[in-house]
């Protein structure tokens, strides 16, 4: 009957990591079969190991970046464009409403001496309801150009590149 242990068997499977056999050790696992059993079983543990690494390769950890960093640019750009199709939306809205206004109040034929004022010529077309209006809409336009410029301004300053730390 085999023994079931032996002394030397942590220093065998050590050693058949390590690649490290001293010779006495390398004698003393070719005579005991227990430690014979032990060699071999960690040298195929150690080669079942080094073909699932191979197989399965972390990514480069650069790829992963840049792969982060083009994913956070093409959210940015989602939010800008959010805020440009809603102007666009709102360019839709109050353009034909504006036209439509300008057409059902139309102003009396201007004299012949006649001089352009801003304040008083269009201060006058402007009155009641259609001053809140036309500034309502100014107002969005300015919101959404402003909100899109500023997550395209973010996005530009976002790094492709990675820059190691010193």
């Amino acid at each position: 009957m085999t023994p079931l242990r032996c002394e030397h068997e942590s220093d065998v499977s050590r050693a058949a990591r390590t690649g490290f056999w001293p010779a006495a050790l390398e004698h003393h696992a070719e005579s005991c079969p227990v430690c014979f059993e032990t060699r071999a079983v960690t040298v195929a543990l150690l080669e079942d190991s080094s073909r699932m690494n191979a197989a399965n390769r972390s990514p480069d950890a650069a790829h992963v970046w840049r792969e982060a960093r083009r994913r956070a640019r093409l959210h940015l750009r989602s939010r800008a464009a959010f805020w440009f199709r809603a102007l666009r939306a709102l360019t839709c809205v109050y353009v034909p409403a504006l036209l439509i206004w300008s057409f059902s109040h139309r102003a009396l034929p201007a004299p012949v001496s006649w001089k352009p004022s801003f304040h008083a010529d269009f201060a006058s077309l402007l009155t009641g309801s259609a001053e809140t209006f036309a500034v309502s809409g100014a107002l969005l336009a300015a919101l959404c150009i402003a909100m899109g410029s500023w997550y395209l301004l973010r996005e530009a300053r976002t790094p492709m590149q990675h820059s190691p730390s010193r």
